[in-house]
């Protein structure tokens, strides 16, 4: 009852004036409410016509019609208001002075009734302090008035009770109960009281007839009122308004009282009217509720409790109290309402216990049931606040609804939960503490909640955020959650994002420094009240980057070989490792990252390897961009001088052909520096001859090309004339595109000679290149595709004599050489390279010129030679020129008498079968000379091969032979092609030695000459050598299979446990058809090394041919 009297009191000043004024106003006067139920004015009707016209008293046939039938009733009765009236007038005016200062809740105006009546003026704001004159006041209103009221006003009918006609004389009604009372037009207030034994929700119906068909001005006006203090909810019923109810209203138990006051618009006569107080035994709000002081204790929690809003000022209030943590959560019920628009006409808040609003849900005029969130909360005392919202409603009008009976349920629950965000905690000051590895269930009650949650680090290391929450249907790919992790003032460190269909969601492992720091759940693109979780593991962690590492000075120090861990957080983020080289040498740096999705082809990272010259000054040795998808990107093993190195890991910045925003940021990556020391390492920057790495002959160096315009150089010099030969290697790339580019330079940065190294090429040796005494470059870049891999590059030089000298490819580089001095050279290109020579006869001379060379295995020319004169012309004739063909290995040009003077000889490839291939030039003085046998082999077991230095001009060779040494030798060959320099021997037997010598027949100026004989050598025909091949067959099992020998009787197979060990014979095979063996009886998982040899017998005795290559097989394990 407390919280009535706060109401109740600052109306009853209204209440007394109000039954003083009653009694005093004249026959020709009517009270009726102006405004509110503490509103009262006094006007005069007799002269008013606008009062007349608005109260609208019957027409002539009505007033007739009610006269007829209510007969002397109604003239009694005005007969005895009007002595009531004159009787009271001094009393009144004098009872008014008396109580007009005391205050009333809204202001009460009256308009004079006549000179002499004392308006009552309007006081607001002051307190009644005379409790007790009030109350004498109204005592003596009621002993006067009372009698007089109940015998002349009111008729009782069908046995109804009779009202009273002030507070204290209200007459008892019960419950659920329908009353029926006859009041005259005039009358002005009935007053009922009702008790209720049980708290509940009443509702108070008002019925009458029509009466009036052409206004429907109010007629009466209808109030609970909570006691002698205050009013709760009034209606007001009109002329044409037959049926009316007020709004419902929760009660405590007690008594409660019902006024209903005449407005004055019924001037003549009398009507009846029915009234019932309808009771419900339900749990329900009690009014008044209006405010955190008079809230009512929800202490039922999970139980539904009714409750209405009867007008625009009014609210409900529920205190609710928790002694541990945990979430709240409820719902509104109400029937669906018919409005022109659905929009909200229900609010509920949660407020704090200073009545500050935390969270606020509404309900949809279309909405029958509507849930909060699961709102968490700390232990304490909070408050559920239900207001209405003014809606359009059905008829176009503006209304509350529960001001004609609707009610709503609530429904409210508390679960005590510590794994529970606790609101509110929407700001960094107000964040929820959160341990490592805890989960914490939270929810976002609005677009704009926005969930803290503080977390501390004792050690460096890194988190990992986890979110999640249930599969959003019909939001595909997009964003609901972000998740910020921010440092001690706010400023975002991280941020993720977790879409609809993603049930878990994990952030990248995020490096910190021990500290303090936050996270923020906030809604993203679109809101969604669901649960959602969060938990944060945090592992301390030596190996993670140390923020802020974005400057050389603050750069992490990098161990050689240890992997690092870090993230680029934004596109203009930055971090850089620092690592040392205490001598030439090189460093190699590999980092890996997740695929960031939907970035796969977007540069991501900038990734560079700086050396620092001096201080403050730096430069880039290395530079690439890293894509979303590159998950893995190796630098090449970077050839560097001794001194200090930083790596330096971006985002891609704000450029073209770059991300342009953070969205796909942050990402994680591992870091790994390798920073060795080498001697054999190109040494960067070698970009330039000037920069070139000067090499030692013969020794094999490392080196990478790190991009497109990358270039090493490497000098080499030659303290003398003779043949550089090139040696390069890499890995198989699996690639047939052409990779590297390798061009050797002379000092003048002519080119020399070029080769291209493709992907599968792993080794490329270089023909011999004739250079004079100097200085020399290579260079080594990419050719077509780039492969950063490692290569090997060696050169090996050799001072010799009788080598040609690059350049020399016309007549003024042409190189000099002397008739019947052989010189060697090579064509590197089939169009772009040429050798020239120049020659000099000191007197007029018989020569010719030719060129051997190694069999090709080709056809047709190949070499193409031509001679000229001094300047530079052809003599087109057919000693001037020869071709040289593939199949042969010495051609040489007819025999010409020069005269004295210098002449040039040019060598070009006829086909690029020529190219790369050594040849051997010679101008030769034409003469009788002896050729020389250069080796007798046996072929066969009954051939030999016997081969001999060609003779300049030689028309024939004479081949002699015998069985011993110093024997007879009896001629059985002459060969007459002077290009052939071997013959073979179809004529031996085998095992038998056999002795050769040859004489040689020139053709000079002079004629045919015939040479003596040439050295001696020998040899014994043996089978031919075969091939062998083994394969296991099994545990115990090796097959051998070999080639199969012409003429030989049979073959003996050995077999060792080393290559080089010791060989034991295993089998003898008796037919010289046979060419396969099954060696068994072997150990399982054992190496074994064969060989094989023919042999023929030859008078009962083995001869035997050589050694097949050893080969080697391993049994299989079982």
């Amino acid at each position: 009852m407390k919280k009535r009297h706060q109401a109740g009191k600052k109306i009853a000043a209204w209440l007394m004036a109000l039954s003083l004024c009653m009694t005093a106003v004249p026959a020709e006067q009517v009270v009726y409410a102006a405004g509110g139920q503490n509103e009262t004015e006094v006007t005069e009707l007799t002269e008013n016509p606008e009062t007349a016209e608005n109260t609208e008293a019957l027409d002539d046939s009505e007033t007739a019609e009610s006269e007829d039938t209510e007969d002397n009733g109604e003239e009694n009765t005005s007969e005895a208001v009007e002595t009531d009236s004159t009787e009271n007038e001094s009393e009144t005016t004098e009872n008014t002075e008396s109580v007009k200062d005391t205050e009333a809740t809204e202001s009460t105006e009256v308009t004079e009734i006549s000179e002499t009546t004392e308006g009552t003026q309007e006081v607001e704001n002051s307190e009644i302090t005379e409790t007790e004159n009030t109350e004498s006041v109204i005592g003596d209103t009621k002993s006067e008035d009372t009698e007089t009221e109940e015998s002349e006003e009111v008729v009782r009918k069908d046995g109804n009770v009779t009202p009273g006609s002030t507070y204290a004389t209200a007459a008892s009604i019960g419950l659920n109960t329908t009353y029926k009372a006859t009041t005259s037009r005039k009358s002005v207030t009935h007053w009922y009281k009702f008790t209720m034994s049980k708290a509940g929700m009443v509702q108070l119906k008002f019925a009458h007839a029509n009466l009036s068909s052409t206004s429907n001005s109010p007629a009466w006006k209808i109030d609970f009122i909570a006691d002698q203090f205050g009013g709760m909810v009034s209606v007001n019923s009109g002329l044409q308004d037959t049926q009316n109810q007020t709004a419902k209203i929760g009660l405590e138990a007690g008594t409660y009282y019902v006024q209903v006051t005449g407005l004055g618009v019924l001037t003549i006569g009398s009507s009846d009217y029915s009234f019932s107080v309808q009771y419900e035994d339900i749990y329900c709000e009690t009014e008044q509720n209006d405010s955190i002081s008079t809230a009512d204790n929800y202490t039922k929690l999970g139980q539904t409790i009714t409750g209405s809003i009867s007008s625009t000022s009014d609210t409900d209030y529920y205190k609710i109290t928790s002694a541990a943590k945990g979430y709240l959560s409820f719902q509104l019920q109400h029937d669906k309402v018919s409005s022109k628009l659905a929009t909200d006409i229900y609010s509920v808040a949660v407020c704090d216990a200073s009545g500050n609003t935390i969270y606020t849900m509404t309900s949809r005029t279309d909405e029958e049931k509507t849930e909060s969130v699961n709102f968490g909360l700390a232990a304490g005392t909070y408050y559920l606040k239900v207001s209405g919202m003014t809606y359009l409603n059905a008829s176009g009008s503006f209304a509350i609804y529960g001001t004609n009976g609707e009610t709503y349920k609530l429904n409210a629950s508390w679960t005590n939960a510590d794994n529970w965000e606790c609101e509110s905690n929407d700001t960094i000051a107000a964040a929820n503490k959160m341990e490592s590895g805890k989960a914490i269930y939270g929810n976002l009650y609005g677009v704009s909640d926005v969930d803290y949650y503080g977390i501390e680090t004792a050690k460096d290391g890194y988190i990992v955020v986890n979110l999640q929450h249930s599969k959003v249907t019909g939001r595909q790919n997009t964003a609901i959650y972000a998740v910020t992790v921010c440092d001690v003032s706010g400023n975002a460190i991280y941020e993720m994002t977790s879409k609809a269909q993603e049930e878990s969601s994990d952030s990248i492992k995020l490096g910190l420094t021990a500290g303090k720091y936050f996270v923020k759940v906030a809604s993203q693109n679109a809101y969604y009240g669901g649960n959602y979780v969060i938990k944060t593991k945090f592992k301390a962690c030596s190996t993670w980057e140390k923020e802020s590492n974005d400057t050389y000075d603050t750069a992490n120090t990098a161990v050689s070989g240890i992997t690092y861990s870090g993230d680029i957080r934004t596109y203009s983020d930055v971090d850089y490792f620092k690592t040392t080289l205490s001598a030439n040498g090189y460093i190699n740096v590999k980092l890996t990252h997740p695929v960031v999705s939907g970035q796969e082809t977007t540069n991501m990272f900038v990734f560079s390897v700086i050396r620092k010259v001096d201080k403050d000054q730096y430069t880039e040795v290395y530079t690439t961009n890293i894509r979303g998808g590159d998950t893995s990107v190796s630098t090449p093993n970077l050839g560097l001088p001794k001194g200090e190195y930083y790596v330096k890991i971006a985002g891609t910045g704000n450029s073209a052909g770059t991300l342009l925003s953070g969205t796909s940021y942050p990402v994680n990556y591992d870091v790994c520096i390798k920073a060795k020391t080498a001697g054999n390492r190109e040494v960067e920057s070698n970009d330039s001859a000037a920069t070139a790495n000067s090499v030692k002959n013969g020794k094999t160096y490392y080196g990478s090309i790190s991009s497109s315009s990358d270039k090493d150089y490497y000098k080499i010099k030659m303290s003398k004339a003779g043949y550089l030969q090139l040696k390069f290697g890499h890995k198989n790339n699996q690639s047939t595109a052409s990779c590297y580019n390798v061009v050797l330079y002379n000092k003048d940065n002519s080119e020399i000679y070029k080769f291209t190294s493709t992907g599968t090429e792993t080794s490329f040796t270089s023909c011999k290149l004739g250079l004079a005494a100097g200085e020399y470059y290579v260079c080594v870049s990419q050719a077509s595709t780039l492969y950063t891999g490692d290569y090997t590059i060696c050169m090996t030089q050799k001072a010799a004599s009788g080598w040609e000298t690059e350049n020399n490819g016309d007549w003024a580089t042409a190189d000099n050489i002397k008739v019947g001095k052989a010189v060697n050279g090579v064509i590197t290109g089939y169009t772009s390279d040429k050798d020239c020579y120049r020659f000099t006869l000191t007197k007029a001379q018989y020569i010719n010129f030719s060129l051997a060379h190694e069999k090709i295995n080709d056809s047709g020319r190949s070499w193409y030679v031509t001679l000229y004169n001094a300047n530079g012309k052809r003599f087109y004739q057919n000693y001037d020129h020869i071709y040289c063909y593939a199949g042969s290995t010495y051609t040489e040009s007819p025999a010409v008498k020069l005269s004295k003077g210098t002449y040039y000889l040019k060598v070009q490839a006829y086909a690029k079968n020529a190219v790369e291939k050594e040849y051997t030039l010679c101008v030769n003085k034409i003469e009788n000379r002896k050729t020389s046998v250069t080796s007798v082999k046996s072929t066969a077991y009954n051939k030999l091969k016997v081969s001999w230095k060609v003779v300049p001009a030689a028309a024939s060779y004479q081949i002699y032979r015998s069985t011993k040494k110093d024997g007879d030798y009896q001629h059985i060959k002459t060969i007459d092609s002077v290009g052939t320099s071997s013959w073979t021997d179809s004529s031996v037997k085998t095992g038998k030695t056999y002795y050769y010598k040859i004489k040689t027949v020139v053709k000079t100026q002079n004629g045919e000459q015939t040479s003596g004989f040439s050295n001696v050598k020998s040899a014994k025909a043996v089978p031919a050598k075969t091939t062998l091949k083994a394969k296991a067959s099994d545990a115990k099992n090796v097959k051998l299979t070999w080639s199969k020998v012409k003429g030989v009787s049979g073959y003996e197979i050995y077999r060792s446990n080393s290559k080089d060990g010791k060989y034991s014979k295993v089998k003898t095979i008796s037919k010289g058809s046979t060419t396969s063996y099954k060696n068994g009886k072997l150990k399982k998982s054992t190496t074994y090394y064969y060989k094989i040899r023919a042999y023929r017998k030859v008078n009962g005795k083995k001869v035997y041919g050589s050694y097949s290559s050893v080969v080697s097989v391993k049994t299989k394990a079982k």
